[in-house]
């Protein structure tokens, strides 16, 4: 039989979208407001059922999301409805969001009506599974793998706009040989010269191609000069190998060296740990509702995003020095603070911040990192981010 879910519609609305879209069974959605605070949660949550075909049947909105008797009266009311034109459907009621005296007034009421026996139910994303909230029943409902990145960003405020995953990353994965290698080298044997390879990408990058010509502090020997050559022979750079000037190619060699060579490690190794979604460079705007946003934060990019069976892993890759960063003020303090605060934007109840550095931090970073509960790959290899990525997919999944 077909199956109607009911919606209590508060600031979260994943839990919501858990239950409805892992419900194949169902024909509709009826959206619940206590008052007219979350309207534009409504709004939200109705744009992505329409996104994946369920359409809202119905909205009933009350006068208060706290006053038991009013909420009493609506719930029957929204009892008599469903009687009315829904008989023929199982009803669903999720008292897992709204106001705790909506979950309790709805619950109580759907429990008691005489009209039709209804499941009440609970998205637990702790335990991941869905139980039944009916007096006397033991039972629980699967707790599947529904929401696409996109769809978990909207429920949350971000609209996603690009990025980089597995239908357009042919240039990253051409270049993951060289990607793996400069992981391994700069982390290894190379660490100490990751510092000034970097400085020098980022001024040259700043003013291209007026600026591409760079001087080396001196001329690289041993593990230093293979690992240049190497960079001349995949055409990010020139250098013959004897004197201290080289030439980058291009803004995106620039860019590649300056960092974001490790945005590409993460994502090539967050491929290989079995989530359901992987992207990277994530870029969108914050929807101005009930967050609050300056003008001047309203569009955001993301390192590398993971999603796995409805959770979000927000990584911010960093190879800086922070040791030198510690010297010239709060740089540290401000990464880590813009990671927390945007971990928890993006990813709401649902989301974990996760900190990837080629370089060693500082012990006033690591205490600020360990303070916040941050996962973090320090001085990331391939095993040990591997592992890392791999630990929160089976934690979540």
């Amino acid at each position: 039989m077909k199956t109607i879910h009911i919606n209590l519609v508060s600031e979260q609305l994943i839990p919501n979208l858990i239950s409805t879209l892992g419900d194949e069974n169902c024909c509709g959605v009826v959206l619940v407001l206590g008052d007219s605070k979350f309207a534009d949660k409504a709004d939200r949550l109705e744009n992505l059922y329409k996104r994946n075909q369920l359409p809202v049947l119905w909205r009933s909105q009350g006068m208060s999301s706290t006053r038991l008797p009013q909420l009493q009266t609506q719930a029957n009311a929204l009892i008599d409805y469903l009687a009315t034109n829904h008989s023929d459907c199982h009803w669903v009621l999720n008292a897992t969001c709204g106001t705790k005296p909506m979950a309790l007034a709805f619950a109580n009421a759907f429990n008691q009506q005489d009209k039709q026996q209804a499941l009440v139910i609970y998205t637990d994303t702790e335990h991941k599974e869905i139980p039944l909230l009916n007096p006397g029943v033991d039972f629980t409902l699967p707790f599947k793998s529904v929401l696409s990145l996109d769809d978990y960003l909207l429920a949350n405020s971000f609209e996603y706009e690009q990025a980089i995953n597995s239908d357009n990353d042919a240039q990253l994965q051409h270049r993951a040989p060289l990607t793996r290698y400069l992981a391994q080298q700069l982390v290894g044997k190379c660490q100490h010269m990751l510092g000034s390879l970097q400085s020098m990408a980022t001024i040259a990058a700043k003013d291209f191609p007026h600026s591409q010509i760079q001087t080396m502090p001196s001329v690289p020997h041993g593990d230093y000069a293979k690992l240049y050559l190497r960079l001349n022979d995949e055409g990010l750079l020139s250098w013959d190998g004897q004197c201290k000037q080289i030439t980058f190619q291009s803004e995106d060699a620039c860019r590649y060296l300056a960092g974001r060579w490790l945005e590409e490690f993460t994502y090539l190794t967050a491929l290989e740990c079995g989530a359901k979604e992987v992207a990277m460079s994530v870029t969108g705007r914050w929807l101005q509702d009930s967050r609050n946003f300056g003008s001047d934060d309203l569009t955001n990019e993301f390192d590398v995003l993971i999603l796995h069976n409805n959770q979000l892993l927000t990584i911010e890759c960093k190879a800086s020095n922070w040791f030198r960063q510690e010297e010239h003020g709060s740089k540290n303090q401000d990464i880590i603070h813009k990671l927390d605060t945007l971990s928890k934007n993006l990813g709401g109840l649902f989301g974990s911040p996760m900190l990837v550095t080629a370089q060693q931090l500082s012990d006033a970073a690591r205490s600020r990192v360990t303070y916040n509960r941050f996962r973090c790959c320090e001085q990331a290899t391939e095993k040990s981010l591997k592992k890392a990525l791999c630990a929160w997919v089976g934690t979540v999944g």
